[in-house]
């Protein structure tokens, strides 16, 4: 006889922290136009689950790289609550819609830092070889301005040496 496989043990789940409770919520705050439901609604169940779940995305997806990071999510949170009337429960899930948006506002965020980067190295890479070329690779001719001065010094010795000599102290002479 064969050994019986033992059976497998379901893997523990952690506390959830976006639960039908908060989906609840959203629903409700969706459909309310009172503005003391809607605020009990989100500081009680939606701005935490919101703050829990723009962290999580962070570290998983390591957008942790990026600049201000800590600005950047509490801007990330303000967009999730100028969206949050724009959820459609017949559509979606509030946790896959919501972290969805999350992620992609983080991805629009990473695409905009290395664009920027780009652009600045651009520019650099186009300032710095120009300075490089006119200082080391200068096509420049040294040979006609050493040719003018060497003329222009030669003709003021031809031109002082015609001039009349006084009677002149030996000092006077050199200068």
């Amino acid at each position: 006889m064969m050994p019986m496989p033992k059976p497998r043990k379901r893997r523990a789940k952690g506390k959830q922290y976006f639960t039908k409770e908060h989906e609840n919520a959203i629903i409700k705050y969706v459909a309310s136009t009172d503005i003391r439901e809607r605020s009990y609604l989100y500081n009680e169940f939606i701005g935490p689950v919101f703050s829990e779940m723009v962290d999580k995305i962070v570290y998983t997806y390591k957008f942790t790289t990026l600049p201000n990071i800590a600005d950047l999510q509490n801007e990330c949170k303000v967009w999730l609550v100028t969206i949050l009337p724009k959820y459609n429960p017949e559509k979606a899930k509030a946790f896959s819609y919501f972290s969805v948006i999350t992620k992609n506002w983080f991805i629009h965020k990473v695409k905009k830092q290395s664009k920027k980067r780009r652009t600045e190295l651009e520019i650099v890479e186009q300032q710095l070889p120009k300075e490089m070329e006119m200082k080391y690779l200068s096509t420049a001719n040294p040979y006609p301005n050493r040719r003018e001065h060497e003329e222009f010094f030669n003709f003021l010795k031809n031109e002082i040496n015609t001039w009349e000599h006084d009677k002149m102290k030996v000092n006077e002479e050199k200068v």
